[in-house]
């Protein structure tokens, strides 16, 4: 007889198949994966637009008035809103900071849709900041008389805590004689607060040639004492609080908006406008700066605990990859909801999410916590697909983005979401 070929390994042809099978199954399940993300996503930018136009058809109901609004007697309520929504959300902002009695609500409303005009030379934005935290009142015969009271009270307040003779310029009572940075310190030497305060203001915005004398003229050093006057009034007037880090960028930014003002009156009077502007934001903020309610649930950590949440129900799955890389809200957003985006964003984008946040009907603290949840989800796909090094980078140093589609995801995020204190981060199990 012949030789017979040796019998097939029956055990490795098993094994091949096996995992040939378990390569088909993987990769069946991979596609499948793949598509509900692909279906998700499209959902999400259904909802997203979907909003958007419930939105779009809010701000046109805010814009179409009664007949009595536009003076047409005969206008029926549908031709009104026709010809309204003809008219740009810009036009219509602006029209209405021009009437003799603003409707704030109204004017929230449109504010919100996006952020302010900023090319008439920032008087827009000055006005709606102005007017959304109350610093003057809608009738605009009043104005005048209410800043000046205001910019007269700072005054005296520069007077008693920062020893500073005043004037009177247009009208308005407003100090002089502001000193070089080095006396500033000087005048407050042994001062902790005041040491405190110097260092923080000496390195704001290093980039920005509104905040440092790169031209050489002076102005930056005049700039930065009157931010270091406005936070020094402020932790005298509230011992409670003091100053902590991070309000000088909060100043900064209300500070930049109203002395770049195109209206020589109001860049003027800059300090003294954005001071009770500053004091109006930081009383809705104020206890996420105070360290003893850390551990609270009032304080940042039960904040940081809530945005989790709402993580949690609004992107599910990028909130369980970033819990499964153990990266939490604290790493990356703790500077977000601190710093109000100041440090994190292109300036002029933060701006425009400030006009939102200010702006908002709503609680402003809610908004910020969804223009936090907005910024995660922007970048949703990538954070899914990348490894700690590669989330913690993108979003400790959140890369370049549409400002409009942050607005645009957190004004789509579903109401309905419990804002109120969560159980402190510590306490769970």
């Amino acid at each position: 007889m012949g030789d017979r070929p040796p019998p097939p390994n029956i055990g490795a042809w098993f094994k091949t198949k096996a995992s040939t099978a378990k390569a088909k199954a993987k990769a069946t399940l991979d596609g499948a994966k793949a598509r509900v993300r692909d279906a998700q996503e499209r959902r999400r930018e259904r909802r997203i637009d979907d909003e958007s136009r419930a939105h779009a058809v809010r701000v046109a109901r805010a814009i179409a008035r009664a007949d009595e609004d536009d003076g047409d007697e005969n206008a029926t309520p549908s031709t009104s809103r026709a010809r309204e929504q003809r008219t740009s959300r810009r036009d219509v902002l602006l029209d209405e900071l021009a009437k003799d009695v603003v409707d704030v609500n109204r004017l929230r409303l449109l504010a919100s849709d996006g952020g302010v005009p900023d090319d008439d030379g920032g008087r827009a934005r000055v006005l709606v900041w102005k007017l959304c935290l109350k610093y003057i009142p809608g009738d605009r015969a009043a104005w005048a008389e209410t800043e000046h009271a205001r910019r007269g009270e700072y005054a005296r307040f520069l007077a008693e805590f920062c020893g500073k003779p005043t004037t009177t310029v247009e009208g308005d009572a407003t100090a002089s004689g502001t000193s070089r940075g080095v006396q500033w310190i000087d005048r407050h030497k042994g001062d902790e607060v005041a040491e405190q305060i110097d260092r923080d203001i000496a390195r704001v915005h290093p980039d920005m040639h509104f905040f440092n004398d790169e031209g050489g003229d002076g102005k930056a050093a005049r700039r930065k004492d009157e931010m270091r006057d406005a936070l020094y009034v402020f932790a005298k007037l509230n011992p409670g609080v003091g100053y902590v880090q991070g309000m000088h960028e909060m100043f900064g930014c209300i500070y930049y908006v109203f002395a770049t003002c195109s209206d020589d009156a109001q860049a003027a009077n800059a300090a003294a406008d954005a001071f009770y502007c500053f004091t109006e934001i930081f009383g809705e903020f104020r206890d996420v700066f105070v360290m003893e309610l850390d551990a609270t649930d009032q304080g940042v950590r039960a904040l940081l605990d809530t945005l989790s949440d709402m993580l949690a129900e609004h992107g599910p799955e990028v909130h369980r990859h970033l819990h499964e890389l153990q990266l939490a809200t604290s790493m990356y957003a703790f500077r977000w909801i601190t710093l109000l985006f100041t440090q994190d964003f292109d300036f002029a984008d933060a701006l425009r999410l400030w006009d939102v946040m200010l702006a908002s009907p709503r609680s402003r603290k809610e908004c910020l916590l969804r223009l936090c949840v907005a910024c995660v989800l922007n970048i949703g796909s990538d954070l899914i697909e990348g490894d700690f090094a590669t989330c913690m980078k993108m979003l400790q140093h959140y890369p370049p983005v549409d400002i409009r589609r942050i607005t645009r995801l957190a004004a789509a995020l579903p109401y309905g979401i419990s804002t109120a204190p969560a159980v402190p981060s510590h306490a769970r199990a």
